[in-house]
């Protein structure tokens, strides 16, 4: 792979040259200004004279004291090397030489990329110590690269975005990150998959997140060092036992994935997303009728056997809810709760007593934008639908898995 160097130039060489001997580049982008061009064939000849055969090209600054023109000279002086091919790794940015504007705009230009930062200094300067560095006595600051410190203002970011639900934004983030720092890239790697984790958890992508939150490393990510990752961490441990059993679950009615149904709706109704809420909680009264159906009475609602409805309902089922192309007999959500309360399941009961309620509910649910209508959904709808399934005393919510915040 090439290494590469972008290099601002000043009045200076010896700096320069000490750096180019250090890092022995292959290629060198120089920055150089209408006054200090004249340098870089010395600088070049100085390379050869090193051992050093780099090729090279040259972005010259009309205007040093204009920093918009030095900051869109710079960004040319980076897109030579990323040209090039060369990878963040192998790129190093020495902004010893140039004035200050060219200084600074070189490491606007180069900050966002992920280069390693270098600079020439000493301990010996020339005018009693705030001159130039004495030619011979020049130190070099290497492999410092920004995005070690921003990383940690980042992080600001990731728990912002995951703190609201925003999953696959904080992942893309975070691996962002990962691919600019050097001193976090692992940290960064493992709270990567542990984001992915819950974003295919919220989309009941079971199975993957149990593979991610695997990836990611629990055990190591709770001994590190920083409060926040170690929390977040332990956090999820806490998580994966609830995880772990639904994933082994076939695609069949259970309780898990009633309380796993609920939580997802609480999710979208603190984001704001009523009408996404209510679908869930419509979902989940209806697989509160399919899981009773299975466990308790062993009918399957997708295939009701003729023997397994009540007298008072067969001819009505047969009717309504017989599929001429297969010959089964597939219920309704009503159907359902109807077959319930006929068996003489508390829960079938239950809803009766209450299904004036759910009626006026779904009336207000079916003007929706994502049902029938063109109203938005009520909060208050939410909440009374909400109300509807708790009183049904089906699921107890301290049950239900609760997603974790990130705490900065």
């Amino acid at each position: 792979m090439t290494k590469a160097m972008i290099i601002s130039v000043g009045g200076t060489p010896e700096p320069i040259i000490k750096s180019i001997g250090k890092y022995r580049p292959d290629f060198i982008s120089f920055y150089a200004s209408q006054d200090t061009c004249d340098k870089v064939a010395l600088l070049k000849s100085e390379s050869v004279k090193n051992g050093i055969k780099a090729k090279s090209e040259i972005t010259l600054v009309d205007n040093v004291n204009d920093l918009l023109h030095c900051h869109e000279k710079a960004e040319e002086a980076v897109n030579r090397v990323i040209k090039k091919g060369s990878s963040k790794e192998n790129v190093v940015v020495d902004y010893t030489g140039g004035t200050k504007n060219m200084s600074v705009a070189l490491a606007l230009a180069a900050i966002t990329h992920g280069f390693s930062f270098s600079y020439v200094g000493g301990k010996e300067r020339t005018k009693d110590g705030v001159g130039i560095v004495v030619d011979g006595r020049e130190e070099i600051y290497e492999s410092v690269n920004p995005w070690d410190f921003l990383a940690v203002e980042e992080k600001k970011k990731i728990a912002v975005l995951f703190n609201q639900y925003q999953f696959k934004a904080a992942k893309e983030l975070a691996d962002s990150i990962r691919g600019k720092t050097t001193k976090y890239k692992s940290i960064f790697n493992k709270t990567g998959f542990l984001i992915d984790g819950y974003y295919k958890w919220d989309m009941f992508r079971h199975r993957e997140a149990v593979e991610c939150f695997k990836r990611a490393k629990i055990e190591d990510l709770k001994e590190y060092g920083d409060k926040t990752v170690k929390s977040f961490a332990k956090a999820t441990e806490k998580c994966m036992d609830f995880l772990e059993k639904i994933a082994t679950l076939s695609k069949k009615p259970d309780n898990l994935f009633v309380l796993d149904i609920f939580s997802n709706a609480e999710r979208r109704f603190e984001e704001g997303k009523v009408d996404d809420a209510i679908l869930r909680l419509y979902r989940l009264v209806e697989m509160m009728a399919q899981e009773r159906l299975a466990k308790k009475h062993n009918i399957n609602t997708s295939d009701v056997k003729q023997d397994e409805i009540p007298s008072g309902l067969k001819a009505d089922f047969i009717a309504n809810y017989k599929n001429h192309r297969n010959g089964k007999i597939e219920i309704s959500q009503t159907a359902a709760f109807k077959l319930l309360k006929a068996l003489g399941d508390e829960l079938g009961v239950m809803f009766k007593s209450n299904e004036a309620e759910f009626i006026k509910i779904q009336s207000s649910r079916n003007y929706s934008y994502l049902a029938h209508g063109f109203d938005h959904s009520k909060e208050k709808t939410y909440l009374n639908l909400r109300d509807f399934v708790l009183n049904l005393n089906i699921i107890d919510p301290a049950d239900a898995p609760v997603f974790p915040k990130i705490e900065l």
